[in-house]
């Protein structure tokens, strides 16, 4: 399947890739109970606290046995009591509580614990010819084959034993693999310390100058991802002269309290979704632009010679100072032989990440879900992740003008999985199909078109001409 945009997935691919030789790396941990403790990372590798089964299983579906030897003659096939199993249980009764304490047999169930009450298991086939020669007829063909003690059971520690390893560090718990650890007994466990997030606002208070509105928009991102935050507005600091007054103090602050907020939200927050101003020369000396100390750019996108696409232009990835005494470790890795392949010393940094997302709220929807969400993932889980891609087939020729300025384009899309027939029935597509929404005159801050746009498409600024039945890559919104 070829697909149009693949160039594109490649850039941000090679920006997640580049992202993550820059990004600090924590090692701090926290113990936590099994719990709470789906979608964590484990910070060192776990060991089994007991055996699975813990008893002996039934293998296959047929008779139990509790014997003291081989069964090899009819007449030690009469000495076996029949129980009744499953009608205890149907009569309310605890069918494990057996009170024979000679040899028995009853049906059961594949896979049911029976290491308490038996030792055996036979399937029907072989069962069917002994009760025939013992209580009826023989029936031709039939085969008294040896029930030999100790078959037909899934034996104690069958998948492993206790101090086996069932978790590599590093590994994200998932549902199933909390089940596992659950399994093995596993009821506290050390993972990398859970981030703190929050949301940032730098920006002028005025009714007719902030950054309410897509601030409340990266809120809202944020809670549908999952996250838990705090969210936080600093004002910009004054840039006047020394010799010029100000009449209102309300509208921004020194430059001291400024930089005092800023230390103090990156010294109590690991991962900071921040916003304000407009990404223009007339702010490049105010709140998040100015090139101070107190944060160390990482990444940027959208510098005056970077020819990116035109919505979602700007985005800036900080760090904050070191908040503990960086910690060194040998890593060793090893083939699948067992061999070391390399070893290579980590350095673990703890320092607060900020993504800093500047523009109106089209440059907020993109940057959200093209860089926001994979660099916290990435600092969650501590490796390169994508955005959510999804793929998806034209419905329709298209084109668009070629802007020399920009090497990209967000071109706004709706996508659905349904659609009707000839007789209007709903049916649904395999794969998706896309229909473009051509937006006149875009502004970075318009939103009258999304009454039906639920997905935007980034392409090659210089591939306009678009078919019906190509592939994109496509993220919805």
């Amino acid at each position: 399947m070829e697909i149009r945009n693949r160039k594109y997935i490649n850039y941000n691919l090679w920006q997640q890739e580049h992202i993550a030789q820059v990004m600090p790396i924590s090692n701090l941990t926290e113990k936590i109970s099994l719990k709470n403790c789906l979608g964590r990372k484990l910070a060192e590798d776990i060991y089994a606290n007991s055996a699975y089964p813990t008893l002996a299983l039934s293998a296959i579906c047929g008779k139990f046995l509790n014997i003291q030897d081989d069964i090899t003659s009819v007449e030690q096939y009469k000495e076996i009591e029949t129980i009744h199993f499953f009608r205890n249980l149907m009569n309310g009764e605890n069918p494990f509580a057996i009170k024979q304490t000679n040899t028995f047999l009853s049906d059961i169930a594949p896979y049911m614990k029976i290491g308490d009450i038996a030792n055996t298991v036979i399937p029907l086939e072989q069962h069917l010819p002994w009760f025939r020669a013992a209580y009826l007829s023989p029936e031709k063909g039939d085969v008294l084959a040896d029930i030999k003690k100790g078959t037909g059971i899934v034996n104690i520690g069958a998948d492993y034993q206790e101090k086996d390893l069932v978790l590599k560090k590093d590994d994200i718990i998932t549902n199933s693999k909390k089940a596992l650890l659950r399994q093995a007994g596993i009821s506290e466990i050390k993972v990398y310390k859970k981030l703190r997030f929050a949301v940032l606002c730098v920006d002028y208070d005025l009714e007719n100058l902030n950054k309410n509105f897509e601030m409340e928009y990266i809120q809202d991102c944020m809670q549908s991802w999952g996250f838990d935050f705090e969210v936080i507005k600093i004002k910009p600091f004054k840039n006047a002269p020394l010799d010029t007054k100000t009449t209102d103090d309300s509208i921004a602050t020194s430059f001291e309290t400024y930089l005092n907020n800023i230390q103090q939200v990156t010294q109590n927050y690991d991962y900071i979704v921040a916003c304000g101003l407009a990404d223009h020369r007339f702010f490049n000396q105010l709140g998040l632009f100015r090139s101070l100390n107190e944060l160390r750019r990482l990444y940027s996108q959208g510098e005056y010679n970077q020819k990116i696409q035109s919505s979602g232009n700007h985005f800036r990835l900080f760090s904050g100072d070191l908040r503990n005494p960086v910690c060194r470790e040998e890593v060793k890795f090893y083939n699948e032989q067992g061999r070391l392949i390399v070893q290579r010393t980590m350095k673990y940094e703890d320092k607060a990440l900020m993504g800093y997302i500047s523009g109106y709220i089209l440059d907020i929807i993109v940057n959200m879900h093209l860089l926001v969400k994979p660099t916290i993932l990435q600092r969650m889980y501590r490796k390169p992740f994508l955005p959510e891609w999804k793929v998806g087939v034209l419905s329709h020729d298209y084109s668009f003008d070629i802007d020399q300025d920009y090497k990209y384009k967000i071109l706004w899309a709706y996508v659905s999985r349904t659609a009707y027939d000839e007789r209007y029935r709903i049916v649904t597509k395999e794969i998706p199909e896309i229909k473009i929404i051509n937006v006149e005159n875009e502004r970075p801050d318009m939103l009258n078109f999304f009454k039906e746009c639920n997905c935007f498409i980034p392409v090659l600024n210089e591939d306009h001409q678009l078919k019906a039945g190509d592939y994109f890559y496509y993220l919805e919104i």
